[in-house]
């Protein structure tokens, strides 16, 4: 297949544009990076909450996918959970909440899923938990049951699933 016709499938300018033209467009740079992206409408599985660090992105990734998950609505803020639970500024979890209303709205979503990490900066790092991997996770636990009630209190939230996990250098842990 020559470069020019492998481009073909992607002339989103034909009816404006020579085909031509279109093809020097694309080689002249007008795309950094080609990939056919699917314009289906979808239902997602489930709306995911995580920390933007990314030494756990793998992780998350492949515990979907394990899970056949194909469809998500994800959010990465930084503490991921901590902003439902305790954050920073009560307008930051006034917007998470309206992201997860217009994800049950766009994407009809039933389920939440939520995902700390092991030595969260947002949360001081390992160290503001005096070191200890099960006060750590302990202390998780208590943020999740904060973000579980926040949720379930949210009007329209009442009937979402909710799944807490936490993820580590070794995988990924069921929280509640």
């Amino acid at each position: 297949m020559s470069e020019n016709r492998q481009y073909d499938k992607y002339n989103i300018y034909e009816e404006c544009i020579p085909r031509s033209l279109t093809r020097s467009l694309i080689t002249m740079g007008e795309y950094e990076f080609l990939y056919e992206s699917s314009l289906e409408h979808y239902t997602a599985e489930a709306f995911t909450l995580r920390c933007f660090d990314d030494r756990f992105w793998k992780a998350f990734k492949n515990f979907l996918k394990q899970k056949g998950m194909k469809h998500i609505d994800p959010e990465s803020v930084a503490g991921g959970v901590k902003i439902l639970a305790t954050p920073e500024k009560e307008s930051d979890r006034d917007f998470m909440l309206r992201d997860i209303e217009k994800s049950i709205r766009l994407h009809h979503t039933k389920k939440i899923m939520l995902f700390p990490h092991h030595a969260c900066g947002a949360y001081g790092g390992f160290e503001a938990f005096g070191n200890d991997r099960e006060e750590e996770f302990c202390r998780h636990k208590e943020e999740h049951q904060r973000a579980h009630e926040v949720i379930k209190n949210h009007p329209g939230f009442q009937n979402l699933t909710i799944e807490s996990y936490f993820i580590d250098e070794k995988g990924v842990r069921r929280m509640m």
